[in-house]
């Protein structure tokens, strides 16, 4: 099978880990494919450091990575999503940024892509570092009431208050935007581990399935905070050419906007998953 050289690090306690010794801009081994994906899965979040990714390289990588086959009759994978290279920018006159809250990324989608790998283009002098939280640990310390009441649940996602706000941004003038809704369980097994996950975010869980807003609230407020707590936290120092690879089914994340007056410029890609389950 021969032998890989790539190296993973550990960088925090529940979640994060820096890959090392590869270029991901090559055609990589089946096998550094399988220790990066083994990592992924186990970490949540990798960190690739002095890569030169051109859009059609991130995604060539990316593909690499589809938990979905377009031939093992998987229905209604949306694997055009993967090969659009999509820029998330901040120019030096906006105040507002893209993904400025806690989210895991289109969830509101009845197939959430199983991962996002984001390369750094222009980065500010200081500041623009990305949070990212871990959702299994936040699981793994609910308490076996909570695990059990929760077991069986589904929750709402939804789009409509975040394309409300993105509405807002320069970028965005004069799109239409469409609203979409899906309903995931509240707790899914990670398609890779078997590991349970706690699948709800702030960004776009609405509501539990067959309860009001108003009834839910109080039981979202506090599996958010929950799955925010700092201890199940990495944050992420971009530099130019720094790639961050993260497990959307297990991991939420925050971009933080402290660059006002700097330019922010990163190149983005989605990896398809599968019905969660």
């Amino acid at each position: 099978m021969g032998e890989c050289s790539v190296t993973v690090r550990k960088v925090g306690g529940y979640i994060g880990a820096e890959i090392g010794n590869v270029d991901i801009s090559k055609d990589l081994s089946d096998l550094e494919i399988e220790t990066i994906r083994n990592a992924l899965a186990q970490h949540g979040v990798i960190f690739f450091r002095n890569q030169d990714l051109s859009g059609e390289r991130q995604s060539a990588f990316g593909s690499r990575f589809r938990l979905a086959d377009k031939e093992d009759g998987t229905e209604s994978v949306d694997f055009s999503l993967e090969a659009k290279v999509i820029m998330i920018e901040k120019e030096e006159q906006q105040l507002k940024n893209v993904g400025g809250g806690w989210h895991a990324d289109q969830t509101f989608n009845r197939v959430p892509p199983w991962g996002s790998i984001l390369a750094a283009k222009v980065i500010p002098s200081a500041g623009g570092d990305t949070v990212f939280s871990s959702l299994g640990a936040a699981y793994d310390d609910l308490s076996d009431g909570l695990k059990t009441q929760l077991d069986g649940m589904r929750a709402v996602h939804n789009n409509e208050r975040v394309i409300t706000s993105m509405m807002k941004l320069p970028q965005y003038e004069g799109q239409t935007l469409k609203v979409v809704k899906a309903n995931h369980p509240a707790v899914i097994r990670h398609p890779i581990s078997g590991r349970k996950i706690l699948f709800v975010n702030r960004g776009y869980t609405t509501n539990f399935e067959g309860w009001t807003e108003e009834e839910s609230a109080p039981l979202l407020q506090y599996l958010f905070q929950k799955s925010e707590r700092p201890e199940y936290q990495v944050r992420l120092h971009w530099e130019k050419g720094t790639v961050a690879f993260w497990d959307n089914l297990q991991v939420l994340h925050y971009a933080v906007n402290d660059y006002h007056g700097e330019r922010r410029s990163m190149q983005r890609i989605s990896v398809a998953g599968v019905p969660l389950e």
